[in-house]
């Protein structure tokens, strides 16, 4: 059976642990079947701009001695918009642990890094994230909400905001819809330019609309039709 998806960031200021790293992550994915996509990084500062623009990463494995901005503090920055995103150490120096348990860490992992240490680590993040809830915090009216990513159905574009539409509620929030889709990431589809919908609550698909579980119907652009019907079946098979 078919693993699932995962994406990865490394970031390390050493081009051969990146390397190296690298190399067990993409072994350890092969043997669990998951399908993963890395993106290396060589300062904390290059992670940051980065992660500013995407934030849908499940996992990041970190080093704590880097140039400016530790590890700890980029920890720090992640977990005030990130409680589900699971973050491993790697490190030279046992001297920071206590300071990992604050931002939540999955494990420290002492350089070398043991490969069989690596691959139960990464079983473990995966298991979180089975579990874990996913949330992402915006902003509506100047004020700061938490939403949980998989009770969202749809997201709706206007002028100079989107409406997020949730199982419980809507929201208007200060975000475009392309910031949108880069920050649900997977399980979420572009139906019409104007419209972001959860795969999950997907219920039937017209030449012209999708219904969702709500019976709430989003407009489906005719060119995106195929692309669409295709991802809604593969999504169920899976």
């Amino acid at each position: 059976m078919a693993g699932k998806e995962y994406k990865i960031a490394i970031c390390d200021d050493e081009a051969k642990q990146i390397q190296y790293l690298s190399s067990l992550v993409k072994q350890w994915a092969k043997v669990r079947k998951h399908t993963i996509v890395i993106h290396v990084f060589e300062s904390a500062e290059a992670f940051l701009f980065h992660y500013a623009e995407d934030k849908a990463y499940d996992m990041l494995i970190l080093d704590i001695e880097m140039g400016e901005m530790n590890g700890i503090e980029l920890a720090r920055r992640i977990r005030s918009g990130s409680e589900t995103i699971q973050i491993l150490f790697v490190t030279a120096y046992a001297d920071f642990i206590a300071e990992g348990y604050e931002v939540a860490a999955l494990h420290y992992l002492m350089k070398p890094v043991d490969e069989n240490k690596l691959s139960e680590t990464l079983d473990r993040a995966v298991s979180n994230l089975g579990k874990a809830k996913r949330f992402e915090i915006f902003y509506q009216d100047g004020e700061a909400i938490r939403i949980a990513v998989d009770e969202i159905v749809c997201v709706e574009a206007f002028a100079h905001c989107v409406a997020v539409t949730t199982t419980r509620e809507r929201y208007r929030i200060n975000e475009t819809i392309s910031e949108m889709e880069k920050i649900l990431g997977n399980g979420f589809i572009r139906c019409h330019r104007s419209y972001l919908i959860a795969m999950k609550y997907m219920k039937k698909i017209t030449k012209t609309d999708v219904v969702m579980d709500t019976d709430i119907s989003v407009p489906l652009s005719r060119r995106r039709y195929d692309a669409v019907n295709r991802e809604f079946i593969r999504y169920y098979k899976e």
